[in-house]
């Protein structure tokens, strides 16, 4: 069976209603990154915004906390380079993860502990002006990175033949037309962080120690 997203399942059992990714955006100003953070709050785990600082030759920069709560690292209306019609582009994010002298956590789930270890891996997702649907949000299947200090490079293509789940864990390949779709209106896009049946349940470190830094994130027209 193919590893969950934040699937329906899972979502109800957290609570989650997964919102808008420009919800609670924070405007941008002198320090701000055009980047922000999604993280789960401890009252009923909500997914909350907030904008990230700037990272020193690089795009954005975040501490990890001793909670499971980072989500998302997305980049919304403030980066339009990076939004608008992606499909059949490539997108290529390099970031590095240093001081961390606990252990990675993601929140439990039916996989973890026992499955995969806590990782990031790339995202986008579409509008819901005209309705909520599991095909607006997407993860990218392979293009992922085991958390732990170190610097790598995560790519794919958006493309309904690269594997891709939505939120209900369909993949890419059986919803080609919905996946082009929401492809051609991407309005975020970025990292989740998460476990291996829920690819944004949040992350954190044992002892809350850790920064992520993003150096660059592109998107290249085909």
């Amino acid at each position: 069976m193919k590893p969950l997203s934040l699937a329906a399942i899972g979502a109800l059992a957290f609570g989650i209603v997964l919102a808008p990714a420009v919800a609670g955006a924070a405007p941008t100003g002198p320090g701000a990154s055009g980047w922000h953070l999604g993280y789960y709050t401890p009252s009923g785990r909500a997914l909350s915004m907030a904008q990230t600082a700037p990272a020193a030759g690089g795009d954005a920069t975040f501490a990890f906390t001793n909670q499971p709560d980072a989500a998302l690292l997305i980049a919304t209306q403030g980066s339009s380079t990076l939004l608008g019609n992606d499909l059949g582009a490539t997108i290529s994010a390099t970031f590095t993860v240093s001081g961390a002298t606990g252990s990675f956590m993601a929140y439990p789930d039916q996989c973890y502990p026992g499955g995969a270890a806590p990782n990031v891996r790339l995202f986008f997702e579409t509008s819901n002006a005209g309705g909520f649907a599991n095909t607006h949000y997407w993860w990218a299947d392979d293009a992922s990175y085991t958390l732990a200090n170190g610097r790598a490079t995560l790519t794919a293509t958006i493309s309904p033949s690269s594997a891709w789940s939505d939120l209900n864990g369909q993949s890419s390949a059986s919803n080609a037309s919905t996946f082009a779709g929401a492809a051609s209106d991407v309005t975020a896009i970025g990292l989740s962080f998460g476990g291996y049946c829920h690819y944004e349940s949040g992350v954190g470190t044992s002892d809350g120690s850790g920064t992520f830094t993003l150096s660059s994130y592109t998107v290249t027209a085909p």
